[in-house]
């Protein structure tokens, strides 16, 4: 009896439905398009008013980094993402520890969400708490992914009005005569005096891109859908890298039409945390300004949905990889065709957002994911380069270069997280190692089902 349960468990599969434009949609709310206003204060203040020459340093290395997604997907098109990427290409052992850094990232980035939704929200509508919004996120991640992806779609359609909206405003208010007066101002793209100034140039750009970077997390979790994909093999690398380009064009364009509406505002601004709130109120008027809160609030709503939604198909991977026990991880619900165990699990965990600060979840987000950006990266020249032996020109820059500039960039932005993130990180990252230590006995056994020859 046992036997013919363990096999229909083994059956259970995701449901295939989704076409590459529903990956690219995914990506997209995941990144969350007005999270560029998270950090504009900062970054222009940072970068004396050339946010967008940022941008444009920070995209190209990003895209190194989807290039590795890209190719690690199209050998392994399941849903453990970084997890099997690594596991497959290093070792068993390096993999899990991988899976269990991303984990983090996927996991506690819902709380981060839920931590800014409950700040704007508590601004406009006071009883709003957060509870109210993890039971609607899991309901949705439980329903299944048809309902996430509609949601999600919907979603960046608001996002995509507003900033048609923004755009308008911005237009009129630069052919008034003000800002920059023009929409061509080489200055608000690349200001040579201030460039040149002691203490900018080269370290200011990568300074400012290392905050910039985190605005791209999400892009790799179109890769944990890859069991739910039409042609995955096909359609989940080129939805990893049209969501990286597509967002590092917008995220350029926008910062420019900024900086021409406020060419001084790196100097200008009374507080460069609510930077955003001063560009609104002073070029759109306040009114576009409660806008702004609330499709930001709302656009946090799909980021959060999508963030559950991947953290639970790692969950699954890694519980039927047997590393998690399968019973509860590896469960798919019957007629939703999801893993609903963990989308509950992940909701309850999501309650920690009741007692964590903003600073915190931040910091232990960042580590997850800039780690597991590197170790994607590394394992492409493992996988293709030293295993598969590819040589030749094309080779060398495609599975040797590439992936160790995109390696070398999340590397320095992982270095650059302050000494809190890092205690909180390696504290996430020994829990893990602890669990693996005993899950086989000492490194004596390969963690189940999986196997070095693979």
């Amino acid at each position: 009896m046992n036997s013919i349960q363990n096999t229909t468990e083994k059956k259970q599969t995701l449901k295939r439905i989704l076409k590459l434009r529903h990956l690219v949609f995914y990506g997209v709310a995941y990144i969350l398009p007005l999270t560029i206003f998270t950090t504009y204060g900062l970054a222009t203040t940072m970068s004396h008013g050339m946010i967008s020459l940022c941008f444009v340093v920070t995209t190209t290395a990003m895209a190194f980094t989807a290039f590795s997604y890209s190719k690690m997907a199209r050998s392994f098109p399941v849903a453990g993402s970084t997890y099997t990427y690594v596991s497959k290409s290093m070792n068993p052992y390096v993999g899990f520890i991988s899976g269990w850094t991303i984990l983090m990232g996927y996991m506690l980035l819902p709380m981060l969400t839920y931590l800014v939704m409950s700040i704007y929200l508590n601004q406009a509508v006071p009883a709003i708490p957060i509870l109210i919004l993890i039971f609607i996120t899991a309901v949705v991640c439980y329903r299944g992914i048809e309902v996430a992806i509609n949601v999600s779609s919907m979603i960046v359609l608001i996002q995509a009005v507003f900033i048609v909206a923004l755009f308008i405003f911005m237009i009129r208010w630069l052919t008034g005569g003000n800002g920059a007066g023009t929409f061509f101002d080489l200055n608000c793209f690349f200001n040579f005096e201030e460039f040149n100034k002691a203490g900018m140039g080269v370290p200011m750009l990568f300074s400012t891109a290392s905050i910039l970077a985190l605005s791209f997390l999400g892009f790799d979790a179109i890769s944990t859908l890859s069991e739910e994909a039409i042609q995955p093999e096909k359609n989940v690398g080129k939805a990893i890298i049209i969501t990286c380009i597509i967002m590092g064009l917008f995220f350029v364009l926008i910062t420019y039409f900024l900086t021409l509406c406020w060419p001084n505002a790196w100097n200008e601004l009374v507080d460069p945390d609510a930077g955003s709130y001063e560009f609104m109120t002073k070029v759109a008027g306040s009114t576009m300004a409660y806008v702004f809160t609330g499709t930001y609030t709302v656009g946090c709503f799909a980021s959060v949905v999508n963030c559950q939604t991947s953290a639970a198909r790692i969950l699954y991977s890694m519980g039927r990889d047997g590393i998690l026990p399968g019973k509860i991880f590896a469960h798919i619900h019957p007629k939703h065709k999801t893993p609903s165990y963990n989308a509950i699990i992940i909701a309850v965990i999501s309650l920690v957002a009741l007692f964590i600060s903003l600073v915190t979840a931040t910091s232990l987000v960042s580590f997850g994911a800039l780690l597991g950006f590197t170790l994607v990266n590394l394992s492409v020249v493992v996988f293709y380069y030293v295993k598969k032996k590819e040589r030749g020109l094309n080779a060398i820059l495609s599975y040797l270069i590439a992936p160790l500039i995109g390696a070398g960039f999340t590397f320095f932005v992982w270095l650059g997280l302050d000494w809190h993130s890092k205690v909180l990180g390696f504290c996430w990252l020994g829990a893990g190692l602890i669990y693996l230590t005993i899950k086989t006995r000492f490194f004596r056994e390969l963690p189940p089902e999986m196997s070095l020859d693979e």
